[in-house]
């Protein structure tokens, strides 16, 4: 008797998926949240490369005036 309840609590245990939407969401914004911090980190490489070439060029053309 109590070898079939365990079996059927078992049973329903894996069958049941009422928590599995929550889990695939969260590993969703997971993988976003992980592509969206390599894709920052790598732009902002880039654009802090552009404005240190913007100050390099307004810093030759101010002492070119000067």
């Amino acid at each position: 008797m109590k070898g079939q309840t365990v079996n059927s609590a078992l049973r329903s245990f894996f069958s049941d998926e009422q928590g599995q939407d929550i889990v695939e969401y969260s590993l969703l914004l997971v993988l976003i949240g992980a592509a969206a911090l390599l894709v920052l980190t790598t732009m902002g490489t880039s654009i802090g490369s552009i404005f240190s070439k913007i100050n390099e060029r307004i810093s030759s053309a101010n002492n070119a005036v000067s």
